[in-house]
């Protein structure tokens, strides 16, 4: 990469490690590796912990940050020229306190991403409703309450396209999960439950099953 652009990008990213609103440090980060991938032909789209972070506006923290792409040579230079060190799909960078792994090369078949766009710098973010029934999947298969619970913040926002959500639900098999979240959803506007309370319930529904 030509040192003016490495530069310019390292200054970016700086900048972005710097952020205190943690709901825009993520894809702030996410959106400068990005634009460096760029130039080599990748598109990474962001998707986890931090993709939850930014829907729900920091109501889920985390430190991680999961990307979607390709990998391989030229992806590991570039982010060694940015300055992380690269363990297995994991690349660290200990001076910024930046956390990234790439743990895969696409996204799952039928999944989709949209672009929103961060500084003026585009960024492709995992769907909404993708995003939901991924949190969905790991409170039904791995009986994750914290994923339950993100998935009931993400509904809590009421953007997401409720048909596109119940068929790709379907397809993956967490119909039953989406509909106790739904229920809980309700009750949380009704009762005005907290968010202990909230989780109670999503953990209630392992023993059931």
């Amino acid at each position: 990469m030509r040192s003016k652009n490495l530069n310019n990008l390292k200054s970016l990213l700086r900048k972005a490690a710097g952020e205190k609103d943690l709901a825009r440090r993520g894809v702030k980060i996410a959106a400068v590796i990005a634009e460096a991938l760029r130039k080599i032909g990748e598109d990474p789209v962001l998707v986890g912990g931090a993709a939850v972070e930014f829907y729900t506006d920091g109501n889920y923290a985390t430190k991680d940050i999961d990307m979607i792409a390709m990998g391989g040579p030229l992806l590991w230079k570039v982010m060694e020229e940015l300055g992380f060190k690269r363990r297995g799909k994991d690349f660290i960078n200990e001076l910024l306190k930046i956390y990234i792994e790439f743990p895969s090369a696409t996204l799952n078949p039928g999944e989709k991403s949209d672009q929103i766009d961060v500084e003026s710098i585009p960024l492709k973010i995992i769907s909404l409703e993708d995003l939901i029934v991924d949190r969905l999947a790991a409170y039904k298969f791995w009986k994750s309450g914290i994923d339950g619970l993100n998935a009931l913040f993400l509904l809590e926002l009421g953007k997401a396209d409720m048909q596109r959500l119940r068929e790709r639900a379907g397809a993956k098999e967490i119909q039953d999960a989406l509909d106790w979240v739904l229920k809980i959803y309700e009750e949380v506007f009704r009762k005005k439950l907290s968010k202990s309370e909230a989780s109670k319930k999503l953990e209630a529904w392992f023993q059931k099953k």
